[in-house]
């Protein structure tokens, strides 16, 4: 069997067992929080960044004094937009998905994945400022409330002397994976992990909820990368 015929078989194997469709699907779903309104009253601390209180994003209830807090990453004071906004998580301040995802098969393997990092309000709220030992914590809801996989991400402290961790600068990415249980579709709630400690626990953004391949769906996609990378070579 020559190349070729080598490639349109296993290109129309793997077209036949959906494992090429796997690599190219979108993301289950995703959040960027750039549907963010709020009063935006101030700018933050050190950055100069614009920051916001009493906003909502659409899709998540929330619950807590002041919420939702967010910080446009895009604009210093007084520019306008296009914004993106991340999510700054203050001492009782709880983000909850308002409707279910539809991410748990039974015995299916899924992993959430977002950015992460440190946050602050106005220099007059200087004591708001992410400390070492905060962190927040990400949860998959199932429909009853009941938590199916959770985790706590720490960025670590604000930095005050330069640009190294503040809001998203550290580039902090987090992975919380889980396998379903079929009980039904899910929720994503964030929040900080202690709470009550009078600062701002930390920052989300860019939440993306997917799918993790199989082992062997992988190998046949590495494989079948490498044997079409060789025909066009040939």
């Amino acid at each position: 069997m020559n190349k070729t015929t080598a490639c349109k078989l296993l290109g129309a194997a793997l077209v036949a067992s959906g494992l090429l469709a796997t690599s190219a699907q979108a993301a289950i779903f995703t959040e960027d929080f750039n549907s963010y309104t709020g009063t935006q009253n101030t700018t933050q601390a050190d950055t100069g960044l614009e920051v916001a209180f009493g906003g909502n994003v659409a899709g998540w209830s929330k619950s807590g004094a002041g919420v939702i807090h967010a910080v446009d990453l895009a604009n210093l004071g007084g520019q306008s937009n296009p914004s993106d906004w991340a999510v700054m998580l203050w001492q009782d301040n709880v983000i909850t998905q308002a409707s279910g995802i539809a991410a748990n098969d039974n015995g299916t393997s899924y992993e959430v994945t977002f950015d992460y990092g440190t946050a602050v309000y106005a220099a007059g709220n200087y004591g708001q400022r992410t400390g070492a030992g905060d962190a927040i914590l990400v949860e998959v809801l199932r429909g009853d409330n009941t938590v199916l996989a959770s985790n706590t991400y720490a960025a670590g402290a604000w930095s005050e002397s330069d640009n190294s961790n503040r809001n998203l600068s550290a580039g902090l990415s987090g992975t919380l994976a889980y396998v379903g249980d079929g009980t039904g579709d899910v929720r994503l709630r964030s929040g900080p992990a202690v709470g009550g400690q009078g600062r701002f626990e930390g920052e989300i953004d860019n939440i993306s909820v997917d799918v993790v391949p199989e082992p062997s769906s992988l190998a046949l996609l590495g494989l079948g990368g490498m044997l079409l990378a060789r025909r066009r070579r040939g």
